[in-house]
């Protein structure tokens, strides 16, 4: 199937409504011309097969318009003609016909830093900021923001325009955590072992234990050859 020129996307919403509204006209092999033309079946006005044209044709056609509204039917084309302002405003109806999405808008930490490096240069070289777009995909106010960070962080085209990774990387966020900070308490900064409610065990000093300095301090020493009275 050809695309919107060639009378395509017969099977699309809206364009059956649009190609019902009109016959084909039997083409003389002769004519030499590349499109089939068409006429519309409620005022009889002819033109190339041009699906946004003829659906263009309806729009201000009065005899499609009074035929759609004495049979009672609605449809995307007797809409658009009552309130075109409204009908736009729906971005499924522009999908319906095949209309692109309008293109996202990277912000400058979705680009990759080999796209950053690749815009900067070309701003340099003095191109265009729509051809940059087209290029790389990242948008004029983005291309003006990494000139400022890359002379920001050192760049300087008249002494070398050499481009570092460093002078197009996400500038550190500045944001401060939400929040007040956490109130310390004065216990926090004392040992556990001394702020402990458990009672402690005393010492144990068995025969092997070394801890002590040299001599004999067992005072349990058996009296022998006296006795006390």
């Amino acid at each position: 199937m050809g695309g919107a020129g060639s009378g395509g996307y017969k099977n699309s919403p809206g364009d059956t409504e649009t190609h019902s509204a009109w016959d084909i006209i039997a083409q003389d092999p002769e004519s030499g011309q590349k499109l089939a033309q068409v006429r519309c079946k409620y005022c009889a006005r002819e033109m190339a097969q041009h699906t946004s044209r003829q659906r263009a044709h309806l729009l201000t056609c009065q005899q499609y318009l009074e035929a759609m509204k004495e049979t009672g039917i609605e449809n995307s084309i007797t809409r658009q003609a009552a309130d075109p302002a409204g009908f736009f405003k729906n971005s499924k109806v522009l999908q319906a016909f095949g209309e692109p999405k309008p293109p996202k808008v990277l912000k400058m930490a979705e680009h990759s830093t080999a796209a950053r490096i690749q815009a900067l240069a070309l701003a340099e070289a003095h191109i265009s900021v729509e051809r940059i777009h087209e290029v790389t995909g990242i948008d004029p106010k983005i291309v003006a923001g990494l000139r400022k960070l890359a002379r920001d962080r050192g760049y300087d085209p008249n002494v070398s325009m050499v481009l570092k990774e460093e002078y197009v990387w996400d500038p550190p966020n500045s944001n401060k955590p939400r929040g007040r900070p956490k109130k310390r308490r004065a216990e926090d900064d004392l040992d556990p072992e001394l702020t402990s409610t458990s009672p402690r065990a005393p010492p144990a000093f068995g025969d092997g234990d070394t801890s002590l300095p040299p001599g004999d301090w067992n005072f349990i020493i058996p009296v022998t050859g006296a006795t006390l009275s």
